[in-house]
């Protein structure tokens, strides 16, 4: 471990970090590689192991309670880099492959995700973002979360919360019931980046989270739920639920820009339907028509039309508290030896990069360089801070002022305090 020297040499490895994260946030829905590491033994770890053959990431083991229907995984970090695939691989009899992202970066999906004869349910609290070469090959159904939890038949909980993976001990042979979004908010969010995304699946897919936008993808299964929310609640798994939404507010943002198609039906025993919580947003300039079977009335087609003149409100970014809401840990000091992009709550959603000791920061108009006052690195994935951590400015442009600190409260407290101001260079 080095620790970087101050003065002007901090100064220029700060710039060229700085410079790598504008790149970093400019490619991030697809420019990464595979990047799947699952939960070690300990705390949170479920036995996932993995193996590679060509492009092919196979992963095994997990836990599965009672040899029932259920196949647990845990990961700490699950990107899928273009031309890639991550496959679970299931033995006989596993209907539901249950999987979970704790370490704390969103999904970078890219590649192929594929589960053979069983339904998939992925939760990433951090967010996860459908790349142009995204696909889905998946024999059943798929649900994409941002919720913390998922809640099954039994009152079994799989969680994606650090702070409670004690309810690994309640993880059973029960039915997937609903996610499960709690704390405060804003949650993560789902993206499909491009008009060359396409997701599709032959029985239910679903996308639950704290914001969805979707840019001119395409979206196709027998039943399609979007549902979008920006306060505690629960959005249903089951198939054949009426209203999959009824438990939550609804009050989050779906967008779409032209080009969006989102097609429901196949003939199935699904009823044809796309689902939507709440409303389709749109541009100005643009209009969402849609196509309803008129002996239902359910809406079985959304195409969004027109051309982008007004732009869309960005979506709410996570902060660190909603992901882990028993401990919350500074966003940039997250880490696991290397440049991570990460959410955070104040002043307005920046996006950190730190390695070690040295960080570079953009928060609007402002940009600014910081350094730690010790190591920030934890020692594993996931890892929080066993003390409060002080950043001091070193440099940035904005508004005059005293030097920028930012306090986040280690282990054990429940709050985080984020004091911001910005001083010239």
């Amino acid at each position: 471990m080095t620790c970087r020297p101050s003065g002007l040499p901090l100064l220029i490895h700060g710039l060229l970090a700085f410079l790598m994260l504008v790149g970093h946030t400019g490619s991030i829905a697809y420019g990464q590689a595979t990047n799947i590491v699952a939960t070690p033994s300990g705390p949170g770890g479920l036995g996932t192991s993995l193996s590679t053959s060509g492009n092919t990431t196979n992963i095994t083991g997990g836990t599965r309670p009672g040899s029932g229907p259920n196949l647990f995984h845990s990961f700490n970090q699950f990107s899928v880099g273009t031309g890639d695939v991550a496959a679970f691989v299931n033995p006989g009899g596993v209907s539901n492959v249950i999987s979970r992202v704790i370490g704390g970066s969103p999904s970078n999906i890219n590649g192929t995700v594929q589960a053979l004869n069983a339904n998939l349910f992925f939760i990433n609290p951090s967010g996860i973002v459908f790349g142009p070469n995204a696909q889905l090959n998946v024999s059943g159904s798929a649900y994409f979360s941002t919720a913390q939890q998922l809640r099954l038949s039994d009152g079994g909980i799989f969680t994606a919360n650090t702070g409670l993976l004690a309810f690994d001990s309640t993880l059973s042979v029960g039915s997937p019931v609903s996610f499960g979004f709690f704390g405060q908010g804003p949650y993560g969010s789902i993206v499909l980046s491009s008009p060359s995304t396409v997701l599709q699946t032959g029985a239910v897919l679903g996308l639950m989270g704290g914001g969805i936008q979707i840019n001119g993808s395409k979206i196709s299964a027998q039943r399609v739920m979007l549902g979008s929310t920006s306060s505690a609640g629960e959005m249903s798994v089951q198939p054949f639920v009426g209203n999959p939404f009824s438990g939550a507010s609804g009050n989050g943002q779906v967008q779409a820009l032209p080009g969006t198609l989102i097609v429901a039906g196949g003939g199935g025993v699904i009823p044809a339907s796309i689902d939507v919580t709440p409303n389709v947003s749109v541009p100005t300039g643009a209009q969402a028509n849609t196509t309803t079977n008129p002996i239902n009335q359910r809406v079985t087609q959304i195409q969004v039309v027109g051309v982008n003149l007004g732009g869309l409100p960005p979506l709410p970014t996570a902060n660190a508290a909603s992901v882990n809401t028993t401990n919350p840990v500074e966003p940039v000091a997250f880490l696991n030896r290397a440049a991570v992009l990460l959410p955070q709550d104040a002043p307005t959603p920046p996006a950190p990069l730190l390695t070690s000791r040295c960080a570079a920061r953009k928060d609007g108009a402002f940009s600014s360089l910081v350094q730690a006052s010790r190591d920030v690195t934890p020692s594993q994935p996931g890892g929080s801070l066993a003390a409060p951590v002080v950043l001091q400015e070193v440099g940035g442009e904005g508004e005059p002022g005293a030097p920028a600190t930012q306090t986040a409260q280690g282990q054990g407290q429940s709050t985080a305090q984020l004091m911001e101001s910005w001083q010239g260079c």
